[in-house]
């Protein structure tokens, strides 16, 4: 049986921060917290140990230190000392506050690119690694606060309900991506999703569009004839939130497209209908 996770969305920092709080402060086990930037405070909230980075830093510069001292001692005293204006580098202590930018700069160099490489690697941050977070939005605007331990899911919500919230999500190990609901054709690849018209209009909001595409060539877009505001839009359950004002109509529309999705596979499978005709099939011309 697959593991359900809670996603407690947030629209504001603060609000994430005071919501973190109350959920300690209640028993809840917080899995992980995502955020587009770094929120001050949120590592003693969720009572994180203290990071050894400090630690590394200091080893790094050290190492930097140590590599700076014995290069500039080997190239100015050792292999070619030399008689500057009557001041002949001969001996290292003599000559150091000469040395001192170089050793200086050095010493920051390695400090500052191992400790990047060490957080990267503790991080598993990985050229073209895929991105984990649950939503796109929490590298644009929204936070995030993942809940995956919980014995009794209504007294979590009634927790999470005394939080200023934006949204509640109950998911599944896997959610279904932002950009595809339902996988038509496996052999051929096709598939349709939920997208926004990039253009928007003079209120903020813009059209929601399905967008079919086969395989890694052919593609095109259909309005749904909705307008929605990208705020109110819930990625893992390509919904409106309950935020908006009109979310019951609009989600009974949505549920609708995707249901003939899902009937569209079955007649895409058996030829009743071509790629380019399932639009007409889905939102009924």
């Amino acid at each position: 049986m697959a593991n359900k996770h809670v996603h407690a969305i947030y629209d504001d920092d603060d609000k994430l921060l005071s919501a973190v709080k109350i959920l300690k402060s209640k028993g809840v086990n917080i899995n992980d917290v995502f955020t587009p930037f770094p929120v001050h405070g949120l590592d003693h909230a969720l009572d994180l140990k203290p990071t050894r980075i400090a630690i590394a830093a200091f080893i790094y510069g050290f190492i930097g230190f140590t590599f700076a001292i014995l290069m500039i001692n080997y190239i100015m005293i050792v292999d070619w000392p030399q008689n500057i204006g009557g001041k002949p580098s001969f001996t290292l202590i003599e000559n150091l506050p000469a040395f001192v930018p170089v050793i200086f700069e050095l010493t920051v160099f390695f400090a500052a690119h191992l400790m990047v490489i060490t957080f990267y690697v503790r991080s598993s941050l990985w050229p073209f690694k895929k991105a984990e977070n649950p939503i796109p939005e929490t590298t644009d605007d929204k936070f995030l606060i993942q809940i995956s331990s919980f014995n009794d899911q209504k007294k979590l919500l009634s927790i999470i309900k005394q939080t200023d919230y934006y949204d509640i999500d109950l998911v599944e190990d896997k959610p279904v991506p932002v950009d595809q609901i339902v996988q038509l054709n496996d052999s051929l690849q096709v598939s349709a999703g939920f997208v926004f018209h990039s253009r928007k209009y003079s209120d903020g909001s813009s059209n929601l569009r399905i967008q079919f595409t086969k395989g890694r060539g052919s593609q095109y877009a259909k309005n749904t004839g909705l307008r929605i505001f990208r705020k109110y839009w819930s990625s893992s359950k390509n919904l409106v939130s309950n935020k908006h004002p009109e979310h019951e109509k609009i989600n009974k529309k949505l549920e609708n497209i995707k249901s003939k999705i899902i009937s569209a596979k079955q007649k895409f499978k058996s030829g009743d209908i071509l790629f380019e005709q399932l639009h007409n099939y889905v939102l009924d011309n």
